[in-house]
């Protein structure tokens, strides 16, 4: 059987040639091409009528030099999804308070079935 192009071997020759062999030149202007329209892109104004210049840049600076960095998101909090929801509407925690994970037999949920490999094959 041919090999498949998701193949590790296969996608790291692509890479050395992509990096040191033929095509590097192609990949790299390739790469350049794409850069210099993203860039124009970005510095186009809404409208795409004027180029937008360092004076947005400029203002948007915090007194001081200091530039100001953005809020941290939390993502430990509650996740609003329905099943919390619902436990919530009925008195319940959110989340179930056991040390021990159990499924709905009352075992103890493993990460894996027991004998079974983690690895595919």
């Amino acid at each position: 059987m041919a090999k498949s192009t998701r193949s590790k071997s296969k996608r790291a020759f692509r890479r050395h040639k992509r990096e040191d062999g033929v095509y590097a030149a192609t990949d790299a202007a390739r790469l350049q091409r794409l850069s210099a329209k993203l860039a124009a892109k970005i510095s186009a104004d809404k409208d795409g009528d004027q180029e937008m210049g360092e004076e947005e840049d400029t203002e948007q600076q915090v007194e001081g030099g200091e530039s100001a960095a953005p809020k941290k998101i939390s993502t430990s909090g509650p996740r609003g999804s329905r099943r919390e929801e619902w436990r919530k509407s009925k008195g319940m925690s959110t989340r179930s308070k056991h040390k021990n994970r159990m499924n709905k037999h009352g075992v103890v949920a493993s990460s894996r079935r027991a004998g079974v490999t983690k690895r595919r094959r």
